[in-house]
């Protein structure tokens, strides 16, 4: 009996010293109330910090290429965002980032300026520094890759890309590029 005395009280030290860890750092809005007890306090600010940094989670499609730049190579990636803006934002990084070793990014080498969506129709500003430029294959297949990744997601209608701010007639060179690709 006396040992079970003594695990339930290490146990409640336990989750005392854990409450208090988790409230470290945060900033107490309740010190207007000097009565006010730590322990609930700390609570209180860990429940606070959860819901304002509680993003939307899901999981996607993101297209890679194959090892030859042969064909596209579907993987399920998970994504977290805010807002429609930064699930765009989130799944455009997934895209940079490689899938596995037969799942190649294509867009691992290029810069995301920014991204934007507004009524459906989302704009992409793109840097391509010469080592992210591939030829007539691989952008017909990062395009491809871009499109299917983008357009899965029902609010995106539409996909402007620009080059350096600019509206250009091909990508790399090779495949031309419409303002915008509409789904």
């Amino acid at each position: 009996m006396r040992q079970l005395r003594t695990t339930i009280g290490l146990l409640l030290l336990s989750a005392a010293l854990v409450t208090a860890a988790s409230g470290c750092g945060t900033k107490d809005k309740s010190q207007a109330n000097a009565n006010t007890d730590s322990s609930v306090a700390a609570a209180g600010n860990q429940s606070e910090q959860a819901a304002s940094t509680d993003k939307t989670k899901q999981s996607i499609h993101i297209y890679y290429s194959d090892q030859d730049l042969t064909s596209l190579v579907e993987l399920n990636r998970e994504i977290e965002y805010d807002s429609p803006d930064q699930k765009v934002a989130a799944a455009l990084a997934a895209l940079q980032t490689d899938g596995s070793s037969d799942a190649l990014s294509l867009w691992s080498k290029a810069q995301f300026l920014s991204s934007s969506l507004k009524d459906g129709a989302v704009t992409i500003d793109i840097h391509l520094p010469e080592e992210a430029r591939l030829g007539a294959p691989g952008e017909m297949l990062a395009l491809q890759a871009l499109k299917q990744t983008l357009f899965q997601f029902d609010e995106v209608q539409s996909i402007d890309v620009l080059v350096d701010g600019e509206a250009v007639d091909t990508l790399m060179g090779h495949e031309e590029l419409p303002h915008p690709f509409v789904k």
